[in-house]
């Protein structure tokens, strides 16, 4: 489920109860979605997964949710879409 602007949780019904998280940034990307972001990371569980979308003439804006990530403990991978519109990061918390 994708929610402009917000954020979405949707839960999956097997053993593990991993949840996918969805956040659509754009057009842009401000203080607020950071906030929103790190907030989303803090609640995570360690089965959960995240993807942020942007849009791909914005991607000099993924530098600070990159960040955000890494100084929190995610693995992160960035994939572009078919259309070449968007970009998109998904990201788990680093197994220990």
């Amino acid at each position: 489920m994708i929610l402009q602007g917000r954020l979405a949780k949707k839960k999956r019904k097997d053993v593990c109860k991993m949840e996918k998280i969805t956040m659509n940034l754009q057009p842009d990307v401000d203080k607020y979605d950071i906030h929103r972001l790190q907030q989303a990371l803090h609640d995570m569980g360690h089965s959960d997964e995240l993807t942020v979308t942007l849009e791909s003439a914005d991607a000099h804006q993924a530098d600070p949710i990159i960040n955000l990530l890494n100084e929190n403990g995610f693995d992160h991978q960035i994939k572009g879409s078919h259309d070449g519109k968007s970009i998109y990061i998904h990201a788990r918390r680093k197994p220990h």
